[in-house]
C-alpha cells in the first residue's frame, strides 16, 4: 500500500499539462474536431485512413489493410463494411488464386479518396497552423520515432 506522504511527495512536480500523452491526446481532439467539421461526405478519421491507404497501396487484404492502419479486425471489419454500403469499396477476388480475396476502392471511392486527401491537408494545415514548417516536420518525425515505424 502507498503511504499519503508517499503519493504526495511524488506528484509535487507533477503536471498533467506537460506530459506527452496527455498532450497527445487533447491535440488528437482538436485534429478530430477539424476533421469532422470539413471532411468531405462526412468520412470519420478511421474512414478516411481506410481510403487514404488503399489509394496508396492498391488492392490488399482486410487483414493487412487494418494493419497497415493499426485497426484491430473488429474496427476494420465495421469500417470496410461501412464503406462498402456507401460504394466507396469493394471485395475483389485475385485472378490468380481465387480463394483470396482483397478490399480495393470502387471508381467513386477513388474520386471520394483523392477528394478527402486534398480536404485532409488543408485540416492539417488548420491544426498546424501555429506550427512552422520545419517544427512540423520535426513533430511527424518525433511522432514516428515514438511508435517506431
Amino acid at each position: 500500500m502507498i503511504r499519503p506522504a508517499t503519493v504526495a511527495r511524488s506528484a509535487d512536480d507533477y503536471a498533467l499539462d506537460d506530459q506527452p500523452g496527455f498532450l497527445l491526446r487533447v491535440a488528437l481532439k482538436t485534429h478530430t474536431a477539424f476533421l469532422t467539421a470539413g471532411m468531405i461526405e462526412g468520412l470519420t478519421a478511421p474512414q478516411f485512413s481506410t481510403l487514404a491507404k488503399l489509394l496508396e497501396v492498391g488492392p490488399c487484404s482486410q487483414n493487412h489493410l487494418g494493419r497497415l492502419i493499426h485497426y484491430d479486425s473488429a474496427t476494420i471489419t465495421g469500417v470496410i463494411n461501412r464503406l462498402k454500403i456507401r460504394g466507396l469499396i469493394e471485395s475483389v477476388v485475385d485472378p490468380l488464386d481465387r480463394r483470396r480475396v482483397a478490399i480495393d476502392l470502387t471508381e467513386r471511392g477513388r474520386v471520394v479518396a483523392a477528394d478527402a486527401i486534398v480536404r485532409i491537408r488543408e485540416i492539417s494545415r488548420e491544426t498546424f497552423s501555429a506550427l512552422t514548417t520545419a517544427e512540423r516536420e520535426a513533430l511527424v518525425a518525433l511522432l514516428k520515432k515514438v511508435i517506431r515505424r
